[in-house]
């Protein structure tokens, strides 16, 4: 009867060979680090270097498309916010409209002679002519030749010029070459102004008139219309005179509506 025989597994040398050629490399590292901490941590930038480079390589795609949506989403958020603020003036205008009209009522109500009603502005500079208007109200509407147009119960800015039956032109006092009198509020003192075009104009009076800045000159109708307030007053002159330049005290041609009085 033949005997078997189990072989043992015989113990592997080179694994422990592996640990203590292991630990000896940890043990030379570390005295490095000890006594040359500079050295290691160059070594450690040296194998660090490439490692950043290629990671920012890889992320910089993810970045770039990130930073697209961010965009999109950032573009998508302004775009809705300027679209709520539009809707916002829209209805900011209906009321002010409202207002206006329950105001004329009032006033026609309480024995105020004059009417004005409301016009929309159809066209204006650049597309009309310069310093003129066309609105939406004409003849049928009760609108005539030399009617007058606010801008506010009391800033006055000219008059019709040209009427057709649903339509009419208005030309402001500003336009180049109109002349206009008007009152300085202050001193009442009369002057003719000469339209400069964009709301603008000029007057050239002797150097000794009374004639500040911030003066209100007014239209000569019964109830109180400003034309312009002065702005600069030009003496360098070598003449005898001065220039006094006015404009109309609000932004013209950023209005919707405007008054007619009938």
């Amino acid at each position: 009867m033949k005997m078997q025989y189990h072989l043992r597994s015989r113990p592997n040398k080179f694994s422990h060979w592996k640990t203590i050629v292991a630990f000896i490399l940890f043990f030379i590292l570390l005295s490095i680090s000890y006594l040359f901490p500079n050295a290691s941590k160059s070594a450690v930038f040296a194998v660090s270097k490439p490692l950043w480079f290629i990671s920012d390589k890889v992320k910089k795609p993810f970045i770039l498309v990130k930073g697209f949506f961010t965009s999109k989403n950032s573009l998508v958020s302004q775009n809705l916010d300027l679209q709520n603020q539009i809707a916002s003036l829209q209805l900011k205008q209906i009321d002010y409209d409202n207002v206006l009209n329950e105001n004329f009522s009032l006033k026609n109500q309480f024995g105020t002679t004059t009417t004005r009603i409301v016009s929309r502005v159809l066209s204006k500079p650049p597309r009309s002519p310069y310093d003129t208007f066309v609105i939406d109200l004409g003849s049928y509407d009760g609108i005539t030749l030399g009617s007058k147009v606010y801008l506010s119960d009391t800033i006055i800015i000219g008059l019709v010029t040209t009427v057709t039956s649903h339509n009419s032109l208005v030309t402001l006092f500003s336009a180049s070459g109109q002349k206009q009198e008007v009152t300085d509020a202050r001193t009442g003192e009369s002057f003719e102004i000469l339209g400069k075009g964009g709301a603008n104009f000029s007057v050239e009076v002797p150097k000794d008139a009374d004639i500040l800045w911030g003066d209100t000159f007014l239209y000569p109708t019964k109830s109180t219309s400003i034309v312009g307030n002065v702005y600069y007053i030009d003496t360098n002159s070598q003449s005898s005179f001065k220039t006094v330049y006015l404009r109309v005290p609000t932004s013209v041609f950023q209005s919707q509506r405007v008054l007619i009085e009938k």
